[in-house]
C-alpha cells in the first residue's frame, strides 16, 4: 500500500532505490551509495588543499548544531562545503563518462550553452530515478555542507546549487525543474535523518575494535560525513562524545510477512507477496524537546516480492518546528511544521514527492504506560508525482503536480508499541506536466499489533486506496486498490 502522508508510527513506509548507471538521470536510479563512495578520491583532495589554506579545522560537523549544554559557536566552512559538492559531482559524471558509456555525459561547452539557453524543463525519466535517486544524491549534496559546520537551514543553499551545477552542466539534456525540486527539498531531508542516525552510532570514547566498527557504521549510513571524519582525524580522535549526538528516544522495530494486493480487484483474485519492513522512530514529536529541525523524525522501509523495484515504499518525516498548546502531566497539544518525502513505487501505482505539512499533535497519557495520539495535518505538496492512464512528457507514465491534503491519524499505543492504528486521508493533485486535469487520492488504513512474548508481536492490516483521475482530454478513470497484511513483528 503506499506510504502513509502523516507522521508514521507504525508499519514501515520505505526508500526505493532503482538500477542503472551512477548518473541522477536516463534510465534507472544512478545516485546511490557507490557514488558517495566513488567521491573518496576527489574529495581528499579538495579536502588537503582547503586545510592547506586554513589554519584550523573543526570537530565534526555535529557541533554546529549546538546542544542545550553546548554554548560555542562551530566553525563554518562554506568554500569548502562548495569544494565537496562540486567534487560529488565531478566524481559522478566522471563515473557515467568513463565506465558508464552514457551518451548524455558527453557535454562540452556547447551542451553547457544549450542548457542555458533552453532553461529548465520537465523531464521524462523513470519513477524511482526521479523520486528516489534524486533525494539521496541531494542528501550527499547536503552533508557536504553540514559537516562543515553550517546548520540545517544554511546547507539547503548548497544542496540546491550542486543540483544546479549537475543540471547545467554534467548532462547533455535540458535541465529538469523536477530534479531541482527533488534533490533540494528531499535531500535535505534525507541527509538530515541520515546525518543524525550517524551520529548515534559513534561514540568518539570508544576505542579499538568497537571504534572502528562504529566509525565503518556511521561513514556506510552517511558516507560524505564518513570520509570528512577520517579526512580531518576525527575518526581516531578520542575525546568526550557530544551531548547532541544521541536522542533521548529511539526506538526501531522490524515487520515480516505476508500480504495480498488487489490492484483494482477484489482481494480475492489479488496478488499475493511477501514483504519485510524496517521502521525508526527518532525523538518524540508529541511530548519531546523540539529545538532544532529534525529533533524528531520517523524513517519507514518496505521490501516487497514480486515488483519491478527492490524497495517498493519509503516514508520520510521531520519535524522542522513545534509550539506547545495546551500542557499538562496528563496532556500536550502541539502545533507543528513538518517536511516529508513520500514514496509509494508497484505495479498497481505511483505516488510520491515532497511536502510541507502543518499539524495538530495531541498525546493523551492513559494508563500503565498507555497513550493516545492523534495527528490532523494540513498537507501541502509543493511537488508530487503520481501514475496516469495516459502517458506524458516523453512517455512517462506518472503526472506531475502541487496539492494540498488533509489527514487524521490516531494511535493507541503502549510506550514505544504502536498496537492500534486508524488513518484516513484524502489529497488533490493538480496536473502541471503530463496529460493534464487533476488527481484525487483517497486512503485509509487499519493495522493491529498485538504483543505475544517478549518483543515479539502477531498483526494484521488493511489498506484501501482509491484513485480518481479527471483528464482535460480524456474520460475520467477511477481506480481501487485493496491490500491485506498479517505480520510478525519485532521489536
Amino acid at each position: 500500500m503506499g506510504p502513509r502522508r502523516g507522521w508514521r508510527m507504525g508499519g514501515a513506509r520505505s526508500f526505493a532505490t532503482g538500477t542503472g548507471s551512477l548518473g541522477p538521470r536516463r534510465g534507472g536510479s544512478r545516485r546511490g551509495v557507490q557514488a558517495g563512495r566513488l567521491a573518496l578520491g576527489v574529495l581528499a583532495l579538495t579536502s588537503a588543499a582547503a586545510r592547506a589554506a586554513e589554519a584550523t579545522l573543526p570537530a565534526d560537523a555535529p557541533r554546529s548544531e549546538l546542544s542545550v549544554e553546548e554554548a560555542t559557536a562551530p566553525e563554518q566552512h562554506p568554500w569548502l562545503a562548495l569544494g565537496e559538492v562540486t567534487a560529488i559531482n565531478l566524481v559522478v559524471w566522471t563515473y557515467d563518462r568513463t565506465l558508464g558509456q552514457k551518451d548524455w555525459s558527453r557535454v562540452s561547452l556547447q551542451t553547457w550553452k544549450d542548457n542555458l539557453r533552453t532553461g529548465f524543463v520537465w523531464d521524462g525519466d523513470g519513477f524511482s530515478t526521479n523520486q528516489f535517486a534524486h533525494p539521496y544524491h541531494g542528501g550527499l549534496y547536503y552533508t557536504a555542507a553540514r559537516d562543515n559546520g553550517l546548520s540545517f537551514v544554511s546547507a539547503i543553499p548548497f544542496t540546491l546549487l550542486g543540483s544546479i551545477q549537475w543540471e547545467l552542466f554534467a548532462e547533455t539534456e535540458p535541465p529538469s525543474i523536477n530534479d531541482l525540486v527533488n534533490t533540494t527539498m528531499g535531500g535535505a531531508a534525507v541527509g538530515e535523518a541520515l546525518y543524525r542516525l550517524s551520529s548515534t552510532v559513534l561514540d568518539t570514547e570508544a576505542t579499538g575494535r568497537d571504534r572502528f566498527g562504529r566509525e565503518l557504521t556511521a561513514g556506510l549510513i552517511s558516507p560524505i560525513r564518513g570520509v570528512n571524519r577520517l579526512l580531518r582525524g576525527d575518526s581516531f580522535r578520542h575525546e568526550p562524545t557530544p551531548s547532541d549526538w544521541k536522542s533521548r528516544a529511539l526506538a526501531g522495530w522490524v515487520s515480516l510477512g505476508y500480504l495480498r494486493l488487489g490492484d483494482g480487484k477484489l482481494l480475492a483474485q489479488g496478488k499475493d507477496q511477501f514483504f519485510t519492513q524496517f521502521a525508526l522512530r527518532y525523538g518524540d514529536a508529541f511530548r519531546g524537546d523540539i529545538r532544532r529541525p529534525f529533533d524528531a523524525f520517523d524513517v519507514h522501509i518496505q521490501f516487497t516480492t514480486r515488483e519491478d523495484s527492490l524497495v517498493s515504499h519509503a516514508l520520510l518525516t521531520g519535524l522542522l518546528a513545534a509550539k506547545a498548546l495546551v500542557r499538562t502531566e496528563q496532556d500536550e497539544l502541539r502545533l507543528g511544521l513538518s517536511q516529508q518525502l513520500s514514496y509509494t513505487d508497484t505495479l498497481a501505482y505511483e505516488v510520491g514527492g515532497q511536502s510541507l505539512d502543518v499539524s495538530l499533535l495531541h498525546q493523551r497519557n492513559l494508563f500503565a504506560r498507555s497513550k493516545l495520539k492523534t495527528v490532523l495535518s494540513l498537507k501541502g505538496s509543493i511537488l508530487t508525482g503520481i501514475s496516469s492512464a495516459h502517458q506524458g512528457t516523453e512517455g512517462r507514465d506518472y503526472d506531475y503536480g502541487p496539492g494540498v491534503g488533509l489527514q487524521l491519524r490516531v494511535t493507541y499505543a503502549r510506550d514505544a508499541w504502536d498496537l492500534l492504528t486508524l488513518e484516513a486521508d484524502v489529497s488533490r493533485v493538480a496536473v502541471l506536466d503530463g496529460a493534464g486535469g487533476s488527481h484525487q487520492v483517497r486512503t485509509a488504513q487499519l493495522q493491529v499489533d498485538l504483543p505475544v512474548v517478549g518483543g515479539l508481536g502477531l498483526g494484521s492490516e488493511v489498506n484501501v486506496f482509491q484513485h480518481h483521475s479527471r483528464f482535460d482530454g480524456f474520460p475520467d478513470v477511477s481506480e481501487d486498490t485493496y491490500e491485506l497484511r498479517f505480520f510478525l513483528s519485532v521489536h
